[in-house]
C-alpha cells in the first residue's frame, strides 16, 4: 500500500465523501423530477454486457436507500462525518483506495452473476464498518437520546451482513461478499493479530492462575499446604531438607 501511495498518491481525490454524497443527490433529484426511473439506474450485469448500458456502472451509485428527506439528511451528514474521519486517520490515498476497491469488488459481483441486481447498500455500509473499527468508542445518540458506542452498532451491522449471507437474495449476498472482502483486505491482518494477542493474553492469565493455585509448601508431618491454609508458615529442615509447618518443625526426629 505504501508503494502504491508513492506511485499513485497524486491521483487521490480529497474530500471523496463529498463527491459520493453529491452523486447520490443527483440521483435523488433525477428520481424526484421523474428524469430517470429506478430500473434505469440499478446495476444489472446482463444489461451492461448484452445491451451496452455502461452508465449503470456509475448510476447505481446514485441510488439512495430511501427517498425520505429526513432520512437522507441524517444519512448524508453521518456519511460525511465518518468519511472525513477516515480520511484524516488514513490519509486521502488510503481512504480513496478503500472506496475504489469496494466499488470495483461490487461491480465485479455484477459480472459474476449478471442476472441479479447489485446495490450500493453494502458497499457504502462497509465504510461505516471501517469507522466503527478505527473509532470504536465514538458515541452516537439513537433517537437523539440514547448514547451508544459506535462499536456496538458496528457489531450489529456485521451481524446483519453475516445473516444476509444466509438468508438474503443472491444480489444481496454478492454485495455483502464484496463488502466483507474489502473489509478483510484492509483490516484482516489487524484482526488476526488481535486474535493472536487475545490468545496470548488468555494463556498468560491461565499460567498465572495455575501458578497461584500450585502448591509450593507442604508439611511432611500433617500435610497442610500454603493453598489449604493461606496463613500457615513453613520451615525447611537443614538436615533432611523436608518442609514442615511451624507446629511440626521443632518436634520432628531431626
Amino acid at each position: 500500500m505504501t508503494k502504491l501511495e508513492k506511485r499513485f498518491g497524486s491521483w487521490a481525490i480529497p474530500n471523496l465523501a463529498v463527491y459520493l454524497i453529491a452523486i447520490q443527490l443527483i440521483g435523488v433529484v433525477m428520481l424526484m423530477a421523474n428524469r430517470a426511473d429506478y430500473a434505469d439506474l440499478i446495476l444489472h450485469g446482463s444489461s451492461v454486457i448484452d445491451r451496452g448500458q455502461w452508465w449503470r456502472l456509475l448510476s447505481f451509485m446514485m441510488l439512495p436507500r430511501t427517498m425520505s428527506p429526513l432520512w437522507l439528511f441524517f444519512a448524508f451528514y453521518i456519511f460525511y462525518m465518518i468519511g472525513n474521519a477516515l480520511e484524516q486517520q488514513w490519509g486521502t490515498f488510503r481512504f480513496n483506495l478503500f472506496v475504489v476497491t469496494g466499488y470495483l469488488l461490487t461491480v465485479l459481483m455484477a459480472f459474476i452473476n449478471p442476472g441479479v441486481i447489485i446495490t450500493n447498500t453494502y458497499f457504502l455500509g462497509c465504510v461505516f464498518l471501517a469507522f466503527a473499527t478505527l473509532f470504536p468508542n465514538v458515541e452516537f445518540r439513537l433517537f437523539f437520546i440514547l448514547p451508544v458506542k459506535v462499536k456496538w452498532l458496528g457489531w450489529l451491522t456485521a451481524a446483519a451482513y453475516v445473516l444476509s449471507l444466509f438468508s438474503a437474495d443472491v444480489g444481496s449476498r454478492l454485495g455483502v461478499a464484496a463488502a466483507l472482502i474489502n473489509y478483510g483486505l484492509f483490516f484482516g491482518k489487524d484482526f488476526i493479530r488481535g486474535l493472536k494477542s487475545g490468545q496470548r493474553r488468555k494463556a498468560f492469565v491461565a499460567e498465572n492462575r495455575a501458578a497461584e493455585s500450585a502448591v509450593r509448601h507442604e508439611c511432611a508431618a500433617c500435610g497442610v499446604t500454603d493453598v489449604s491454609d493461606a496463613g500457615a508458615h513453613f520451615r525447611y529442615c537443614s538436615t533432611c531438607g523436608k518442609c514442615f509447618c511451624e507446629e511440626h518443625i521443632s518436634n520432628h526426629e531431626h
